[in-house]
């Protein structure tokens, strides 16, 4: 096995794990409707890297803007 050979395998895999913990992310969140969650499912394995990234941002802007709400009520 060459030096490529292991970094592709561990850049594949890690490709594969982001995408499996955004989608089981996207499934956790209270904020999709069941066919919201599945069409996003479907973005992010159609579209690997980029529907990944994009879900994950959106996310990330859900939590953010949860955080702030939250933050505020205690306030």
């Amino acid at each position: 096995m060459t030096p490529f050979d292991i970094i592709l395998g561990a850049a594949i895999a890690a490709l594969l794990a982001f995408q499996t913990y955004v989608t089981v992310r996207v499934f956790r969140s209270r904020l999709y409707e069941p066919k919201q969650k599945v069409w996003q499912a479907q973005l992010i394995w159609l579209l690997p890297i980029v529907g990944a990234g994009l879900v994950f941002s959106i996310l990330q802007e859900e939590d953010r803007a949860q955080r702030d709400a939250s933050s505020h009520l205690r306030s």
